[in-house]
């Protein structure tokens, strides 16, 4: 997980945006974990905004990564409760100015949601049989809260805008995704 979310942040700048969804603990704030570190540098602890609802992380090169999280919001968008409490988060700036990784980005207003993003669903599926050994468990540096958790994932990829239409297909045609399991 994290190493495809380290793919995906090369190369991101000001106004790029990934919305996360998916079950709980199917791995979005792992996702986080990935893409931060590797587009940031930055080595030290990284948790899910969920109570605060937003984190920064300086991109080192005059980035700024903005990690929301808006799980603890209602989840009725129009509930004018919810549009107040998104306020303060100067949306419109985060979207145009920073890079976005929004966790449960279903509580924005279709009026806040950027029309170039790549929307990114996290599923749990145990469906699959793929066995995993402690040899292929990479275990170093895991700050995540299921730093056991071995189930199989399944990761849909949906790009709005050229941007990120180009970059999969970059990515696509370079064999980054050569290893995955995928499926149409």
């Amino acid at each position: 997980m994290e190493e495809i979310a380290s793919l995906l942040s090369i190369q991101t700048s000001a106004s790029d945006a990934i919305f996360l969804d998916g079950d709980l603990g199917a791995g979005k704030t792992c996702f986080s974990r990935g893409f931060i570190r590797s587009r940031s540098g930055y080595t030290g602890r990284i948790t899910s905004p969920t109570y605060l609802l937003c984190n920064t992380y300086d991109a080192g090169d005059g980035e700024i990564i903005y990690h929301l999280d808006l799980y603890r919001l209602n989840d009725t968008v129009d509930d004018e409760q919810t549009q107040q409490q998104l306020i303060p988060l100067d949306l419109d700036n985060v979207f145009q100015k920073g890079i976005a990784l929004v966790e449960w980005p279903e509580r924005l207003h279709a009026n806040s949601v950027p029309m170039s993003r790549l929307e990114v669903t996290l599923t749990i599926d145990s469906s699959l049989d793929v066995t995993t050994t402690s040899d292929n468990i990479d275990n170093t540096n895991n700050d995540n809260d299921e730093e056991d958790d071995t189930r199989n994932r399944i990761m849909r990829l949906v790009p709005y805008g050229e941007r990120w239409v180009e970059r999969l297909r970059f990515y696509e045609s370079q064999g980054y995704f050569d290893d995955l399991i995928i499926r149409q």
